[in-house]
């Protein structure tokens, strides 16, 4: 999946209602309810547009999921007889392409290729939220995390699909800019670092003018503006790429700000 430059929508809220083919999108999240409204809007929306959604999650969440889609007037028990809606559990998938504790590629595509070929005989067009990698970066396994993103990549580029991940990083967190959140972006399309992209926007906008003299604000959102990854995401987000890189002291002052303010 190829990243694009350009800059995530305020809220975020039409890329999780309206994601394109090829769209791989990672959500951060710090506890489940924020993770649960992105998901249910992501999975509500699919279903609305006749579209097939694939769940590899946890049963838990997805028994949250339901809880939420039947409280918004969705009749998933439908969704589910009909087929347009599925699940397939995170932890059985990842025990099936694992091999000696690595994840295996060949393994992954019959085990995750064959479902989603399946539904799009009477779904042609899919959505896919995938734990499989979020399950691998809770229990440590980042490189093994990596693998299954770059598998999720290679199979998207033989069939169409969205993808959404979750990822548990907090990108008001300093840590997380130690190769972490790099990372993570190097692996999907677009980034979405809170629940309210538009909050997170004003937060780390507001810190800003509060660290920094007026003059350099101006050019400091010049220059994050002309050095943005290529993953889309908001501009907040990007500001805080380009102050940890190069103004590091400047950015953990701007993250303490921006992190009481959300």
């Amino acid at each position: 999946m190829a990243a694009a430059n350009r800059e995530l929508s305020t809220g975020g809220l039409e890329l999780l209602q309206r994601p394109a083919a090829g769209n791989h999108i990672v959500q951060l999240y710090q506890d489940e309810e924020d993770l649960g409204e992105a998901l249910a809007r992501f999975t509500a929306s699919g279903l609305a547009f006749g579209e097939g959604v694939a769940f590899f999650g946890s049963t838990t969440r997805w028994q949250t999921l339901c809880e939420r889609l039947r409280g918004a007037g969705i009749d998933t028990h439908g969704a589910v007889v009909r087929g347009q809606l599925r699940l397939f559990a995170s932890r059985v998938i990842l025990s099936s392409c694992m091999s000696h504790a690595v994840p295996d590629r060949l393994a992954f595509n019959e085990a995750v290729s064959g479902v989603l070929n399946l539904m799009r005989t009477r779904y042609p067009v899919l959505r896919v939220f995938g734990q499989l990698t979020d399950d691998l970066w809770a229990s440590g396994r980042r490189t093994a995390a990596e693998a299954i993103e770059d598998f999720w990549n290679a199979l998207a580029d033989t069939q169409p699909f969205a993808l959404l991940c979750a990822c548990p990083l907090d990108s008001l967190d300093g840590r997380a800019y130690e190769g972490a959140l790099q990372s993570v972006c190097r692996l999907h399309t677009h980034l979405i670092p809170a629940s309210d992209c538009k909050a997170f926007n004003e937060a780390v906008s507001s810190a800003i003018r509060e660290v920094l003299e007026p003059q350099l604000v101006g050019m400091l959102h010049a220059l994050s503006a002309q050095h943005r990854p290529g993953t889309q995401m908001p501009t907040g987000q990007a500001v805080m790429f380009w102050l940890r890189q190069h103004m590091p002291r400047t950015a953990e002052k701007v993250l303490a700000r921006a992190r009481a303010r959300m």
